[in-house]
């Protein structure tokens, strides 16, 4: 509806007709705007039903029926244990007492005659040699405690007469302690072991040092 104020009578033809025109223009945006508006509520409901479907599937991936078919995957293709499996060696050691402690010359094997624990017997405690019947990875661990104030011994950890870890130990007023740990690839039938690598030769091995290693996976 337009409301029209007339005021000079003789301009009322001129008036009238932009009145009318206005009022046309009126209409014109009204109906645009309805179907815009339209147009919006429609996009809306679009977006409330994909929403819906949405949660739809959340549900749908939580729920019960899904767990089921897990589980029965699980029954068709059951995880493994690898410290269960029967399949999967089992080699570790640990030993320490060095036999041979005192006054050591370069090169010399540190024999840890006490084999605290051997699985797999692959530890030799005659000779200090850790030799393997299964090729894989291993991680090793070598103590050095020096009972030799002011005194230092070096040592090495030795693959086949290759030095893969070298250890300090020395340079105190009282006990002291080095070594540390490395893993590496050993073959089936190599040799691992521990020797001097320098001595000012005036060294005293504590019985507490310690030779350790175990595997950490085979080779597939």
């Amino acid at each position: 509806m337009c409301l029209v104020a007339f005021g000079n009578e003789g301009n009322n033809s001129a008036d009238a007709d932009d009145i009318q025109t206005l009022c046309q223009e009126m209409k014109i945006l009204k109906q645009t705007m309805e179907q815009k508006f339209l147009f919006q509520e429609e996009e809306i409901t679009h977006l409330k039903q994909k929403l819906n479907l949405s949660e739809t599937k959340i549900i749908d991936e939580n729920s019960p029926e899904r767990e089921k078919s897990r589980q029965g995957r699980l029954l068709l293709h059951p995880p493994v244990n690898s410290s269960t499996a029967e399949n999967v060696p089992k080699i570790a050691f640990s030993a320490n007492t060095v036999t041979d402690h005192v006054n050591l010359g370069v090169h010399h094997t540190l024999v840890f005659g006490n084999a605290i624990s051997n699985v797999g017997n692959c530890y030799h405690h005659s000779t200090g040699n850790f030799i393997p019947n299964v090729s894989g990875v291993y991680v090793f661990d070598v103590q050095i405690v020096l009972c030799s104030p002011g005194h230092e011994l070096r040592t090495e950890l030795v693959l086949e007469g290759k030095v893969m870890a070298a250890h300090y130990t020395g340079d105190s007023t009282h006990c002291s302690n080095g070594g540390g740990m490395a893993i590496f690839h050993v073959n089936a039938g190599d040799s691992v072991w521990v020797r001097v690598r320098s001595s000012d030769g005036g060294n005293g091995i504590a019985w507490e040092s310690s030779f350790s290693g175990f595997l950490l996976y085979p080779d597939s």
